[in-house]
């Protein structure tokens, strides 16, 4: 058996994934990078991308945004926002890059545009990811 590792993926509303991995590729901040088991000690902040787990069964979330941090215990990666792309809707993914882009048109002051360009990025990230699930 390969050597694996375990990995905990949380967010504020439930536990997303809990359980031992071969190796995580995660989006950072910095870069995108892998971890496999025995790994060095790590902190990154994530931008918005795809979280590829790879193990016994794969599994593949977009995530928004957050950290991971790498320890010899384990992974943890802590996000607001994620979503598991073997359930995202591509028309309702679709239609809230319209309405981000809809609310930038209409935004009146630097917050409301800097808030729509963030969901227009986090929509247009997704639809890439799912562009590359299939």
């Amino acid at each position: 058996m390969a050597a694996t590792f375990p990995l905990t993926i949380v967010s504020p509303a439930k536990a997303i994934f809990s359980g031992e991995v071969a190796q995580v590729e995660i989006p950072g901040r910095e870069g995108d990078f892998g971890v496999l088991p025995g790994h060095a000690p790590f902190f990154s902040m994530i931008r918005p991308g795809v979280i590829h787990i790879h193990g016994n069964a794969d599994a593949r979330f977009f995530v928004t945004s957050g950290y991971a941090e790498v320890s010899p215990t384990g992974t943890t990666i802590l996000s607001d926002h994620i979503e598991d792309l073997a359930t995202v809707d591509v028309a309702e993914t679709q239609k809230a890059l319209e309405a981000a882009q809809g609310a930038l048109d209409i935004a009146e002051g630097d917050e409301e545009k800097r808030a729509a360009q963030k969901r227009i990025e986090s929509a247009q990230a997704l639809l890439a990811a799912l562009g590359g699930s299939h």
